[in-house]
């Protein structure tokens, strides 16, 4: 197992988005360590469409202006939390959304912060905002480095088939708005 360096968060996001699946979302929380295989990601580069956050530099999205590797979490409807990693050069507001993990690690710490039952295990994890909730991430860590040991990116070895890789449009997105049918959402099948 070995953290991301710098190095890795370096890319365009269309370049580097698909790199993310099979790798470990890892969180030193309060209440434990939390860990879940990334199986879900979409890219969104920026000023190529009306979709990034990053178009507009506002204090909400200025980490997004930073070099790759420090969190970007933000609310959603006043209610959800986020999380994207950003990626590529300063100045570049690139950064790819996790969308889903399968849990790992931390499981009951999950369930806690989850706060209802569920059917089945991945479903703590199965959505962005289920993601934020199980895993405790809130606007609290935005702007973390990457880098460091409270929230980061593990490479565990896990090869994954380019076969398993489906292709999909952004999810959730407002089709109103340009590049909202964009095939930049990658999961494993």
């Amino acid at each position: 197992m070995s953290k991301l360096s710098q190095s890795f968060y370096q890319k365009p996001a269309l370049e580097i988005a698909k790199d993310f699946l099979g790798k470990y979302l890892v969180f030193n929380s309060p209440k434990g360590k939390i860990s879940g295989k990334i199986v879900d990601v979409e890219a969104y580069p920026a000023f190529s469409d009306k979709v990034s956050h990053g178009n507009k530099r506002t204090n909400r999205t200025e980490v997004m202006y930073r070099e790759g590797g420090y969190t970007y979490v933000y609310l959603i409807y006043g209610i959800y939390h986020q999380f994207a990693v950003v990626v590529n050069k300063k100045d570049i507001a690139d950064v790819v959304f996790i969308r889903a993990v399968i849990p790992s690690e931390g499981i009951n710490i999950m369930e806690q912060n989850f706060g209802r039952s569920v059917k089945r295990v991945n479903d703590l994890t199965k959505s962005p905002g289920n993601l934020c909730k199980s895993f405790g991430i809130d606007l609290s860590l935005y702007g973390v480095d990457m880098t460091e040991d409270i929230l980061f990116i593990e490479d565990r070895d896990e090869l994954i088939n380019p076969l398993s890789i489906i292709t999909a449009n952004r999810a959730g997105i407002n089709q109103k708005l340009e590049g909202w049918d964009k095939k930049i959402r990658f999961y494993i099948k």
